[in-house]
């Protein structure tokens, strides 16, 4: 049995193939070579390519969440690291699968999981920031809901933006400073 970590590996590095190759030309194979098993292992533990991408889609989106929402819980850090890590867990991995050349279409598919998810990913995390900003006092109570919005519409719109991981973290960082009181 796998733990946490090694599922959200997983799943990030069958995200990368299909971010490399596109759904059509992705083989079971390579999912396979990805994932460091036998063909036959990924076809009995999922029957089909498209039931494997639904996985790998939703496996990594749970445990990017969890990590998110577990830096938003830690009022030991410094609020403006936590606010660095958690949109680094957010967008950063993004980065380097957006930019392979099937990338935009695998975040896209990402993306529209995240909205359509029975878990409400999005709207939890948009309150658990907005209650983060608040208990940090990093904007006023009238304004943490829109600043929270504000943040996350910032982090995506880098995600278009940006080509590496340093670069966001740059950026994102002028984001997050420029939001404080």
């Amino acid at each position: 049995m796998l733990k946490k970590s090694e599922m959200f590996t997983l799943a990030r590095n069958v995200l990368g193939i299909f971010s490399l190759y596109g759904f059509q030309k992705t083989s079971m194979e390579d999912i396979a070579a990805a994932a460091g098993v036998s063909r036959q292992s990924v076809y009995k533990k999922f029957g089909t390519k498209k039931k494997c991408y639904e996985w790998a889609i939703h496996t990594y989106l749970e445990d990017m969440y969890l990590r998110i929402f577990t830096h938003l819980e830690n009022n030991e850090a410094d609020p403006s690291l936590t606010l660095m890590n958690v949109f680094d867990t957010l967008i950063g991995d993004a980065i380097e699968i957006s930019s392979n050349p099937h990338g935009p279409k695998t975040v896209d598919d990402v993306l529209k999981a995240t909205h359509a998810s029975p878990e409400d990913w999005p709207l939890r995390f948009r309150s658990r920031l907005t209650d983060f900003l608040i208990c940090h006092d990093l904007t006023s109570k009238n304004n943490a809901h829109g600043v929270a919005f504000l943040l996350i519409a910032a982090g995506k719109g880098l995600l278009l933006e940006e080509t590496s991981r340093e670069q966001f973290l740059k950026d994102m960082n002028l984001i997050i400073e420029s939001i404080k009181k």
